[in-house]
């Protein structure tokens, strides 16, 4: 099945042919993916060399930490990306909902309630082994509801901020 990933403004097309093989904009790799037993930890091997890989799951955003880096990621099925290009520029509607992709305190919230946001602007942020990660709007809108404050504990999925 074919994938487009979005990691910042970069895109990439995925294409996993079969176990242990997926093509990547063209470049085919070999790559074996184990998860960790009662973890979001998976260990990756491509082409020979071993990775661990911390992988959750916000509001359709995958939120990847690898080598001290955190990504936010966004997969979309080959189908889904076309349909979308369909409806053109269509305007989002209805709440996004940025949930907590994994234990930790907000260390910011640089945000209020009825605030204006663009897309990317950085809305959370939350310290998560010994990291601060921050967490942008998904697309545009007004802060509907902000769920926590500095100093907050949160566990993965704990609703952090809607926005409308």
């Amino acid at each position: 099945m074919k994938y487009v990933t979005t990691v910042g403004d970069q895109q990439y097309t995925i294409d996993i042919n079969k176990e242990n093989e997926i093509v990547l904009d063209g470049e085919v790799i070999n790559a074996d993916m184990q998860q960790m037993p009662d973890t979001l930890m998976y260990s990756i091997i491509i082409d020979g060399k071993s990775h661990d890989v911390r992988l959750s799951e916000g509001d359709g955003v995958y939120v990847v930490q690898l080598g001290g880096q955190i990504y936010e990621v966004v997969v979309e099925d080959e189908r889904t990306r076309r349909l979308a290009g369909l409806k053109g520029n269509v305007a989002l509607t209805g709440e996004a909902i940025l949930k907590a992709p994994m234990p930790g305190v907000v260390v910011e919230v640089p945000v209020t309630t009825g605030q204006e946001v663009a897309q990317g602007d950085i809305v959370i942020v939350l310290e998560s082994m010994k990291m601060q990660n921050e967490f942008k709007a998904p697309r545009a809108g007004t802060v509907h509801m902000i769920y926590v404050a500095a100093g907050d504990k949160v566990e993965q999925n704990d609703t952090m901020i809607t926005i409308s």
